[in-house]
């Protein structure tokens, strides 16, 4: 997955979190992340950082078809993340061997989802790794 993606996938989650916190259909942000599986501090994270922290609940009554569609929608985008390995993007690093790494991705620590929730590789290809990724160093025809 590259970062565009990823930051993509943030701003569609992020929309949809905070579109079900102002509907008051979860009372606290806490509430909402446990139930889709997202970190419970970026969650608070997007709401506290929301201008109009006002919430409109709406009776089930009252509710158009477009309202419960918008609600329906949100519900599946957060629905859709998974924090499941398996259903992650593969990390795609190449190997000594010659092939592709098939480990999923890594999702980040909550103070770096502004990059995106998701890195672009396993946590041994530089995803969460420590250590410093080496670049290829090309041997110039003059230095000979």
């Amino acid at each position: 997955m590259r970062p565009e993606e990823s930051r993509e996938l943030t701003a569609r989650l992020e929309k949809a979190a905070l579109l079900l916190l102002k509907h008051d259909l979860y009372r606290k942000p806490d509430d909402l992340a446990r139930r889709f599986g997202l970190p419970v501090p970026v969650v608070r994270y997007w709401w506290r950082n929301v201008e109009d922290q006002t919430k409109k609940p709406i009776p089930d009554r009252e509710l158009t078809p477009k309202q419960a569609k918008t609600i329906r929608r949100a519900s599946q985008v957060l629905d859709g993340w998974e924090k499941v390995k398996r259903y992650r993007p593969e990390c795609g690093a190449k190997l000594t061997n010659g092939r592709r790494c098939k480990h999923s991705v890594v999702i980040r620590q909550p103070e770096g989802w502004s990059l995106g929730a998701l890195a672009d590789r396993c946590r041994m290809h530089g995803g969460m790794s420590r250590r410093v990724r080496k670049e290829k160093k090309t041997v110039d025809s003059d230095d000979l």
